[in-house]
Order: structure tokens, then C-alpha cells, then sequence
């Protein structure tokens, strides 16, 4: 019963602004137009961007919410579908016990990770999954590759632009490294 209850994820306030303030600096990023330094996006230009500019169809969560922590930690908390949590887990056999109603009903799921940056074989933002609850339910953290499919789990990667040195998370915030620009002749 606990993995039904809702956690405590309070999202951070934004505004429309926090999101397209978002859109173009990762826009920025892949056009390489951001000089060599940091870059930085808050915690409600991610949170605004996430909700107002992904499509939820390509997300296998709803109604995201993003903390970011000190010391490159990342909470990422939104609810599933019980059926889909069952459907792709090796409890799969027991949806068929739950009643119709169950099964529709959203699970929160909250998803603990650290960011690492790695080079091999390109250079990529990694989400490694540290904690994960269903609901108010602790449930090791390799249970989140039972629960999602492999399409939802690649989120966890993300390919970064050559010009991205590193990426780090602090409290409300992801600084980003950046090198300069090789000049064009």
C-alpha cells in the first residue's frame, strides 16, 4: 500500500519565461554559439522547459518535478501508470489480479540519481540511479531497469555538444562548462 501513497515532490514555481529562457540557451548550445565559460539554467527554466516544451508522449513519467541538489545529485519524481510500472517488470503476471480501476491509477515515481559526465565513446551526460521509490515505498535502485522500458531508460543519457566540457549540479541549478569556440577562418 505505501507504493500507492503520493511522496512529498513540491515543484519549484516557473513561468512561461523560465521556459523559453531555457529553450534558447540549449538552443545556443547546439548552434555553438555560447562562448567558452559557464552557462548556467535554474532549476524552474529546467522544470519549465521539461513540462512546457518535451513532448509528454516521449517522457515515461507525468507531471515531472526536477530538484536539483548539491554534490551533482538529481531528483526526478512524476507519476506512472500502474499498469505500464507492471507491464514491463517481472511482476507482469500479477497485473492481471489487480482490478481495471488499479491499474489505470498513477504511481509517483521518484528517481534519485548523480549526474556523471563521461568521454567514452562520446561524450555524454549519465543519470545514474542512486535511490528510487514507488510512491512511499524504497525499492532498490536496479528495479528502475525492471519498471521502464529501454525507450524510457535512454533518458537517462543524454548525448552532449563537443563544445560541453562538463556539467555540474549544485543546489537549483546545472552549470555548464563550456570550451571557446575554435575560431573560424
Amino acid at each position: 500500500m505505501r507504493a500507492l501513497q503520493p511522496p512529498i515532490a513540491e515543484a519549484p514555481a516557473f513561468t512561461r519565461e523560465d521556459g523559453l529562457r531555457a529553450q534558447q540557451k540549449i538552443l545556443d548550445l547546439a548552434r555553438h554559439r555560447v562562448k567558452g565559460g559557464p552557462m548556467t539554467l535554474s532549476e524552474a527554466e529546467i522544470n519549465a522547459f521539461v513540462s512546457r516544451h518535451l513532448d509528454p508522449d516521449q517522457l515515461p513519467i507525468r507531471q515531472p518535478v526536477i530538484r536539483l541538489r548539491d554534490g551533482d545529485v538529481v531528483e526526478i519524481a512524476g507519476t506512472i501508470a500502474l499498469d505500464k510500472l507492471l507491464r514491463e517488470s517481472p511482476l507482469a503476471s500479477l497485473a492481471e489480479r489487480f482490478p481495471t480501476e488499479w491499474l489505470t491509477h498513477p504511481v509517483w515515481l521518484t528517481v534519485v540519481a548523480r549526474a556523471e559526465t563521461t568521454t567514452e565513446p562520446r561524450r555524454t551526460l549519465r543519470l545514474v540511479p542512486r535511490r528510487l521509490r514507488i510512491g512511499d515505498q524504497r525499492v532498490p535502485a536496479i528495479a528502475l531497469r525492471l519498471v521502464l522500458d529501454p525507450p524510457s531508460l535512454r533518458l537517462m543519457r543524454i548525448a552532449l555538444p563537443s563544445q560541453i566540457q562538463t556539467v555540474r549540479i549544485e543546489r537549483g541549478r546545472v552549470v555548464i562548462q563550456t570550451t571557446s569556440s575554435p575560431s573560424r577562418t
